[in-house]
């Protein structure tokens, strides 16, 4: 059975496509595309790669809107 995010959103596609990104350069730092090959540490770290780059874009995501916000109500960050 295939699981999928119900209905991401804007926010959430971005980071998606910025952890896409992360996990296509850990594959190529890793040099081996065929991840039956991987050992658990390749694996541990491909996961603590596309993980971290979802939550760091969430995060930045949020940190840009929060300023944002902040200079349209002139209160402080």
């Amino acid at each position: 059975m295939e699981r999928r995010m119900v209905d991401p959103n804007e926010q959430e596609v971005a980071a998606m496509r910025a952890a896409g990104d992360t996990a296509g350069q850990y594959i190529d730092a890793v040099g081996r595309s065929d991840m039956a090959t991987w050992s658990e540490q390749d694996w541990r770290g491909f996961v603590e790669a596309i993980c971290g780059a979802y939550v760091d874009a969430l995060v930045e995501q949020q940190i840009a809107i929060n300023t944002a916000l902040s200079k349209v109500q002139e209160v402080p960050v």
